[in-house]
């Protein structure tokens, strides 16, 4: 019979004596390789047989673990400690999966300072400007789901292996835009708007390269426990904001090189025109070069999780609790839907909201401050820009210490609630000349260095733990494409409202929308933590 201690203490099997006839077919009486999970408060549950799984499994809710392989001695020790060790911390492993997620933000903020140039030196106008920033997010809500289920099937190495050549055919596309030898004979041989349409493939297939968000924060979520998912997640959030908040700094001193007085001043030509630095091909081969070092360390050192099935055995579950408690997240409450798929849908809506709202700010804040401000330059608003987004980073990495403070939900409406005070001092329909500078760079202070990165880490690390134990992968891929689509419509919206209806109009709505997401956490708080909790 199971005889049950305290958790300090260790749980014993001794060998009972077997019923006569077997539990289900190709389930042998000797109850062969039985998992479970008790706790000490556990209430009788009902039992469920599983024929799909590869292994036989009870799974309850609690953290004590036990395992006996079939025939057991007579006393055999299942448990030793009282709860299962944290997973083991692969430092080489995170850091390149911190190298995948900077590329991946890196590859749109480096090429930032020169895409507008290279536009209109191909002919192109604002509005293939617009396709050309669309383009690399359209990639990444086309390939974060595939990538996510990928993950799940094939494993992190071969799923980041492949976006990582992906990656790079892009990053030399793009150099191949930049280099007037190839786009001269491109568009003498089929179109002249040959060049443009690199251009956007390059930005397309990168794109396609960069949707790993969903894929590295599975693995971190599977590598940690539930109460330190939040801080782990954080260091990628802060890794992903360096890429596109800090990283273009690195594009400009690339771009600098180039000019007069530059380490490589005019540029350099070789092989007849076809190998070219240049302003627009230097960040390419830039990221390129930063790519093929992280797939050789990926192919190298990265040790991948592997997901074994074992053949010959069946699964049986065991859930404890009453049967209300069991059905609760799965009862129908919105239009269909169930507790936890209508939570995981609303979570996937704050993430919109969030990351629609930076995307609108990168958009037109460096327009606000030099139409608000004879002093300030394209320059040094983006100076008060990176500075702010370093602070930013600074908060990510401090995120475990504010987790003891406050709960993930606090964390989001304190998050958001600071985005609305940020963008409520940017909201002036007076003489520009009485906008104080002060204002701005407050503004920008709390949206870029408290508000965004704090509540936006927190959707993530709540929507992981409400995922729980489920495959995690092809669901933040979900995840990471809602985010993109926000940053795809959002700054085209954004545009059409700033120049017929003006700046502050954008800046209203946008506080509408972050007032009513802030209501809607207010509101489902207790759900929001049962679910993240369970």
């Amino acid at each position: 019979m199971f005889s049950f201690g305290k958790k300090s203490s260790s749980l014993k099997v001794v060998k009972p004596k077997l019923p006569s006839t077997p539990l289900s077919e190709g389930v042998d009486s000797g109850m062969k390789n039985v998992k479970g999970v008790f706790s000490d408060n556990a209430s009788p549950g009902s039992w469920k047989f599983d024929e799909q799984a590869g292994e036989t499994k009870v799974n309850l809710r609690d953290e004590m673990e036990i395992e006996a392989s079939s025939p057991p001695s007579e006393t055999t020790s299942l448990l030793s400690s009282p709860s299962p060790p944290p997973p083991p911390r692969d430092w080489t492993s995170f850091i390149i999966i911190c190298l995948v997620i900077l590329i991946g933000d890196t590859a749109r903020g480096v090429m930032f300072p020169t895409l507008y140039p290279l536009n209109l030196t191909l002919h192109g106008s604002h509005i293939t400007q617009g396709y050309s920033v669309a383009s690399f997010s359209f990639g990444r809500v086309v390939m974060s789901p595939y990538l996510g289920r990928m993950s799940e099937v094939k494993g992190y190495r071969k799923t980041l292996k492949i976006s990582l050549t992906m990656l790079i055919i892009g990053t030399l596309m793009y150099a191949s835009s930049g280099t007037p030898m190839f786009v001269n004979f491109l568009m003498e041989r089929l179109h002249k708007s040959s060049g443009l349409f690199l251009l956007i493939s390059g930005q397309f297939v990168m794109g396609l390269g960069s949707g790993t968000l969903g894929v590295t924060r599975a693995y971190v979520a599977e590598s940690t426990g539930r109460e330190e998912r939040t801080k782990w997640l954080s260091w990628l959030t802060a890794v992903q904001y360096t890429g596109f908040t800090v990283m273009p700094v690195v594009g400009a001193v690339i771009c600098n090189g180039v000019k007069e007085g530059g380490w490589v001043e005019g540029g350099r030509v070789w092989l007849g025109g076809v190998l070219v630095l240049n302003e627009y091909t230097m960040p390419a081969f830039f990221m390129t070069a930063v790519a093929g070092v992280t797939l050789g360390l990926l192919l190298t050192v990265f040790e991948d999780k592997k997901r074994e099935k074992k053949e010959g055995k069946k699964n049986l579950t065991v859930e404890t609790g009453s049967p209300a408690a069991q059905d609760w997240s799965g009862e129908t409450v919105l239009l269909g839907l169930s507790r936890f798929d209508a939570t995981v849908l609303g979570c996937m809506l704050l993430n919109v909201a969030t990351k629609g709202s930076i995307a609108v700010y990168e958009t037109l804040t460096v327009n606000f401050a030099t139409s608000h401000f004879v002093e300030m330059d394209s320059e040094a608003a983006g100076y008060v820009v990176s500075s702010c987004g370093a602070m930013g980073v600074v908060a990510l990495l401090g995120m475990a210490q504010i987790g003891k403070v406050l709960t993930d939900t606090q964390m989001i409406t304190y998050g958001m609630a600071t985005m609305i005070v940020g963008t409520a001092l940017l909201v002036h329909f007076g003489d520009h000349r009485h906008f104080g500078k002060y204002r701005f760079e407050s503004a920008v202070f709390l949206l870029y260095s408290v508000g965004y990165p704090i509540g936006h880490t927190a959707v993530i690390g709540i929507f992981s733990k409400i995922v729980g134990k489920r495959p995690q992968g092809a669901l933040l891929g979900y995840f990471a494409s809602a985010g993109s689509v926000a940053r795809m419509f959002f700054p085209i919206f954004s545009g059409y409202v700033a120049q017929f209806l003006g700046n502050s109009v954008m800046f209203c709505f946008l506080i509408g929308v972050l007032g009513v997401a802030t209501l809607i956490v207010i509101t489902y708080r207790e759900t929001l933590r049962r679910l993240s909790t369970e």
